[in-house]
This record gives structure tokens, sequence and C-alpha cells, in this order.
């Protein structure tokens, strides 16, 4: 008798093991992403690349598991159809997903101007850091005078690729070539560290 209550026990860890793995997931951002999809769920956040994300929109619940990597099958209740995804990336924080978002998908800010202060481009070769109310660039000069810290700097520089901004204390055009956008402070100051010299 002891020998099958351990048994039961076992079978229904396993079985609770199961459901606990499953991890349905929100649809946190789809429009725009040329086939990925950026999904929410109760762990963080997971970049998935789907073959046809036709009726998936924001907010659509996805059943399945969105935190397992490579291929899952999901279902979208709201659509009312199966999602067949490649999952590449699991439990990312908000700032995390916030920059691949900027690099696979096109931002409705894209053609808005933005501006931002330089919190350093002394010292640091053609890397200029700005601070801008969605976290910071990294733009890389190409052309154009020199930048001080502490100038404000304003353009098209909300996606990544070439652009040009206007530093707005020497009224001067500069070309640049936006490396990263919208990386949290820490991230950007590791970046500092690595790129500028004292």
């Amino acid at each position: 008798m002891r020998f099958g209550c351990l048994t039961l026990y076992a079978v229904l860890g396993l079985f609770y093991g199961m459901a606990a793995a499953r991890a349905d997931g929100t649809v946190y951002r789809v429009a725009g992403c040329g086939g990925y999809l950026f999904v929410s769920s109760q762990f963080g956040y997971s970049v998935l690349r789907a073959d046809s994300a036709g009726g998936v929109k924001e907010g659509d619940t996805l059943t399945g598991n969105v935190e397992e990597i490579g291929q899952v099958s999901l279902f979208d209740p709201t659509a009312g159809r199966s999602v067949f995804a490649q999952i590449s990336d699991r439990r990312l924080t908000l700032p995390e997903v916030a920059q691949r978002i900027a690099i696979r998908c096109r931002s409705p800010q894209a053609a808005d101007l933005t501006s931002g202060y330089v919190s350093q481009a002394s010292n640091c070769g053609n890397k200029i850091f700005v601070s801008t109310p969605q976290g910071y660039a990294v733009l890389d000069r190409i052309a154009g005078g020199t930048v001080a810290d502490g100038d404000t700097l304003s353009g098209n520089f909300n996606k990544p690729g070439r652009a040009t901004v206007q530093d707005q204390q020497s009224n001067a055009p500069l070309v640049v070539f936006v490396e990263d956008l919208w990386l949290p402070k820490s991230a950007a100051e590791r970046k500092m560290t690595a790129s500028c010299h004292k």
C-alpha cells in the first residue's frame, strides 16, 4: 500500500510539474515587426518568429508554452487560429525587449524628431551617448562638427541606421549612425566605460 501511495504521489507530481511548466503569454508587440512577435508572460518577455502571424494582434493571449526555446505550437483564441513559431529568446526584461523591438519593428515614432542631451562624447572617439525620454541612444559620428557633453541633439534618431541630427548649441548638423536605442542607464554606462577613456 505504501509503494502504491508513493507511486501515486510521483505521478501527481509529474503532472503538476508539466502543468506548471506551461506558460501562456500575451502579445506585447506584433505590428510592423515583419513576422516577429514579442510576448509577455509571468516570467518576462519572449521573442518569437512566426511564418504567418496574420490576425494576431497586441493584447491577444497565446495559449501554450512561450518559455520553450525552439519550435512551438500556440493557439490564439481571439483570432481562432494556431500559431507555429520559433522562440529565440525568453525571460527578457522590459528594457531588453524594448531594445529588440527597436531593432526589429517599424516604430510609430520613426518619422518623428526626438531630442536629448549628450551624456558623454568627450574621450569617446566617434561615439556619442545621448539621454532621451525613451532611454539612451548610442550614436556613431560619421561626419560633422564636434559635440560637447551637455549639448542637446535633435533629429530623426528613433530607429537604427544612418540619421542626421542637429547640435542645438553649435547649430551644426551631424551625420551619425544610430548603433543602439533606448538603453537603460546601467547598459549605457557599461558601454561608456568600454568606449570612453578618462
